[in-house]
């Protein structure tokens, strides 16, 4: 008989399929139980995503812009151009605050939509229960573990993969290491606190100069690791979201089918035919 999750051809005496861990004979998706639709979801959050990485990299590059007009400001001795240099910056800024926010809400929502799933496919094996696809985001300490645990189990029972995908592990270390550029932005911070307020010489216009060329370095490390997280973010949202929505696809149509409606069926080999398979083992839907 043919597993109703992957098509392939299992045996009465498997516990389970060897692809999939779906039980033989068990549907693609348990009888009445809930599932949620992520791919709409899933595309609205990595294009979330993908604008908060762009952001970033602006924000992290925005110091050769300062640098110019700070140098700029030393050759016309005009303080004014860095008090615009700084107040372009926070114009910047703004923007890529509310994206964050945005991006943070879809990509949660996916997750806990994405994990509910998870209950509804036979041989599936979350370890964690559902709520910590959301709580675990907000539960200090554990907020360092617990997202990359959920992930793993979607990505594993999701693709069929026996070990966590090496895209996990690569998402979450950067995702982490990216979060101490906090330290990095609080540095920044009290290095503009100790410039000089009053200009009275170019010394002090060269103390802003200097401090853009510092504010570079410090930022890139950080900047890279975005870049590398969101990229891994969004390739996992991506396959786990297809690979989702296909298995709920396959698992029958979603409204009574009418007469004189023709509805493909699933074949054994992974195709469709519009007639109904001969013999044991297929009901409309499973």
């Amino acid at each position: 008989m043919s597993c109703q999750t992957c098509g392939r051809e299992t045996s009465p005496s498997d516990a389970y399929c060897l692809v999939c861990n779906t039980p033989p004979g068990a549907p693609a998706v348990r009888p009445g139980a809930r599932t949620y639709a992520v791919r709409g979801v899933g595309m609205a959050a990595c294009v979330a995503v993908a604008l908060v990485v762009l952001l970033d990299v602006v924000l992290s590059l925005w110091p050769v812009v300062g640098r110019v007009m700070a140098e700029r400001a030393l050759r016309a001795d005009d303080p004014e151009l860095l008090n615009l240099a700084a107040a372009s910056e926070l114009i910047v800024a703004l923007p890529s605050l509310a994206v964050y926010l945005a991006a943070a809400v879809l990509v949660i929502v996916w997750f806990y939509r994405a994990r509910v799933n998870l209950d509804a496919f036979p041989g599936a094996g979350p370890t964690m229960a559902a709520g910590w696809a959301i709580g675990g985001w907000f539960v200090p300490f554990a907020n360092f573990v617990i997202p990359c645990r959920v992930m793993a189990n979607l990505a594993r029972d999701s693709l069929w993969r026996a070990r966590t995908p090496v895209l996990v592990g690569v998402w979450w270390a950067a995702w982490l290491f990216s979060q101490c550029g906090g330290w990095a932005s609080l540095s920044d911070t009290r290095a503009y606190d100790a410039l000089p307020s009053e200009i009275y010489g170019p010394d002090d216009y060269q103390a802003y100069v200097d401090y853009y060329s510092d504010s570079l370095q410090r930022g890139l490390p950080g900047t890279v690791a975005i870049v590398v997280a969101g990229v891994a973010l969004i390739m996992l949202i991506r396959q786990i979201s297809d690979a989702q929505q296909a298995r709920i696809d396959r698992s029958g149509p979603a409204a009574p089918i009418l007469p004189g409606v023709s509805v493909p069926f699933q074949t054994a080999a992974g195709g469709t035919s519009l007639t109904p398979p001969v013999g044991g083992g297929g009901t409309i839907g499973a």
